[in-house]
């Protein structure tokens, strides 16, 4: 077992890091914000702090569609002097006046506006930071360290994201001049420009953006140890089509597919994503030229997150054993497709279908082949990741092989207490569910306990009596009172407290689940400006001092302690 995989029962808090608040921040959260929430879970007993993908992104800001797997996000960082090297305060109040500051912070993240505002920031500091001359050898020498560990991914990296640049952020590759398209011919054009020197410079920006990236994410892994809490991070299942990976790698992806998943009847989706399930858009992965490499550029994702996380949250394991592709592209043309029928479909896309590879699971042979693609590259992810401890994001109902696999290979997978159910629908009980599992109520495509009590409260009706799903919710938390027409704190208490209380190796909550609000961070299927942008209200700081929110606070604290959830000291 990995080493730093708990041994005991422990509690977790899922904070995305864009979503965390803190005093002067630039709207959005920040490496100085992680820091707090670090705090925060080390005052209340929490063991583990869970964070959503932080890779960079461009145009669509999911955390699940970066373009790198292994470049950080700018946005993520904190812009002040003493934690950017070169960064002086000339340089942020000219660039980010506190005017404009007070209409950032307000609300949720405004993307659009913070992203190229930090990235600004930054290619100043880095400009900066290159005419000075009195810099100090250790920190000279990081930098030259960081440059030397990443040799196999940040020249190609910063090439693509110059280009990126050039091209006023539109990062569609295959849109771009023919010369583009190729590492070597986007080198050859870059030897010959004119302007060679203002696009080496914006090269070198980000390549020390990426080194300022991994300077601050290293202090939060040596913060977090200090504070006893373990860091989790995730690693997205795809790329981006638009990414440098696939750019730098065409023969690992299948560009001519789009991966996604079927229709699930446990998520919220938007209306485009119902009919033929939720097409993510991402380009699939030809297995067989990554095994050719021995999955090379696989364990360079792991051990890049290992430098980071104590443990990783895997996306989507089930699309490791087998990967469900559409023969169209996600966003507006998924969105197409979902008024055709079967047929209108067939003669769009020459009779191809979305389907399963290497095959359906119902299918005895192709699910033989599911089972030992998915044994195989779990494995070489666990020897990749070293002491990183694996979580799988593999919940519900599942093939008996990818429980036996899970089993074999002790990993640990999800359990959502409400998808437990039996033949007849009934709640399982607790004592059932699989000890070496994390339990949640939902994840981040989820909507918080709030909103998904007041959705079943409302479909009563009048007269109507508690539907299923409210029962069953009820039934969860061993509520005998009468429903309360909202989610009330005694309400919340009791949910809290049965989660807590499950067998499950570590018990995760989402911070709006911590303190009983329905901000929402993502409905699947849905695209655009209002997803990914939802914040806590204020900082961990002020929430312990709120009326409502503090007595919260300590109530989960409470549970956590008395379910025997708290780290030992």
């Amino acid at each position: 077992m990995p080493t730093f995989l708990p041994t005991k029962k422990t509690a977790a808090l899922l904070t995305p890091v864009f979503a965390m608040r803190r005093a002067n921040d630039m709207g959005i959260g920040d490496t100085r914000a992680v820091l707090e929430s670090i705090d925060f879970c080390a005052s209340h007993q929490f063991g583990i702090l869970q964070l959503l993908p932080i890779h960079e992104t461009v145009g669509d800001h999911s955390p699940y569609n970066p373009i790198s797997s292994r470049a950080l996000s700018p946005a993520l960082l904190t812009l002040e002097p003493d934690w950017v090297p070169g960064l002086t305060q000339e340089t942020l109040d000219s660039l980010a006046p506190a005017s404009w500051l007070d209409q950032l912070r307000e609300g949720p993240v405004k993307h659009l506006s913070v992203h190229p505002l930090k990235l600004q920031i930054l290619q100043e500091a880095a400009d900066h930071f290159e005419t000075q001359s009195d810099h100090p050898p250790e920190l000279l020498q990081s930098y030259a360290e960081f440059q030397l560990q990443s040799s196999t991914w940040l020249p190609g990296y910063t090439l693509f994201r110059t280009l990126v640049q050039e091209y006023g952020g539109n990062a569609h590759w295959e849109q771009w001049r023919p010369e583009h398209h190729t590492v070597a011919g986007a080198e050859n054009w870059l030897a010959t420009h004119p302007e060679r020197e203002r696009l080496e410079a914006w090269r070198r920006g980000f390549t020390f953006i990426q080194w300022v990236a991994w300077r601050q994410w290293l202090e939060i892994r040596r913060y977090a140890d200090k504070r006893g809490v373990l860091l989790m991070g995730e690693m997205s299942f795809g790329v981006s089509r638009n990414s440098a990976d696939v750019w730098l790698h065409p023969t690992l992806f299948d560009r001519d597919w789009s991966m996604g998943t079927r229709p699930v009847s446990y998520f919220d989706t938007n209306k485009d994503s119902e009919r033929w399930g939720q097409n993510w858009g991402l380009p699939p992965y030809r297995w067989e030229n990554h095994r050719s490499e021995d999955f090379a550029w696989l364990r360079g994702r792991l051990q890049s997150e290992a430098q980071f996380f104590h443990l990783c949250r895997l996306d989507h394991l089930r699309g490791y054993f087998r990967g469900y592709m559409f023969p169209w592209q996600g966003g507006a043309q998924h969105a197409e497709f979902a008024t055709l029928t079967e047929e209108e479909v067939k003669l769009k896309t020459h009779g191809l279908l979305p389907r399963f590879v290497p095959g359906p699971d119902e299918q005895e042979n192709t699910a033989q082949m599911n089972d030992l693609q998915g044994r195989e590259i779990i494995s070489v992810m666990q020897a990749a990741a070293g002491n990183m401890g694996l979580i799988a994001e593999l919940m519900g109902l599942m093939p008996p092989y990818m429980r036996q696999a899970l089993d074999d290979l002790q990993v640990p997978n999800l359990t959502f207490p409400l998808l437990e159910k039996d033949a007849d629908g009934k709640l399982l009980h607790q004592d059932t569910f699989r000890p070496l599992s994390l339990v949640a109520y939902g994840n981040h495509d989820h909507a918080p306990i709030a909103a998904v009590y007041s959705r079943l409260h409302e479909q009563n009706g009048e007269n109507a009596g508690p539907s299923d799903d409210l029962k069953n919710l009820l039934q969860f938390a061993h509520w005998d009172e009468p429903a309360p027409e909202s989610l009330n704190s005694p309400l919340l208490s009791a949910l809290q407290k049965s989660l807590f209380e499950t067998p499950c190796l570590i018990a995760a909550l989402m911070c709006m689940d911590v303190i009983g609000t329905p901000q929402r961070f993502n409905l699947p299927g849905s695209y655009g400006s209002l997803t990914w942008c939802e914040r806590l209200q204020m900082p961990w700081a002020e929430l312990e001092k709120h009326p409502v929110y503090g007595p919260r606070i300590q109530e989960v604290e409470r549970w956590i302690q008395e379910t025997g959830r708290a780290p030992v000291a």
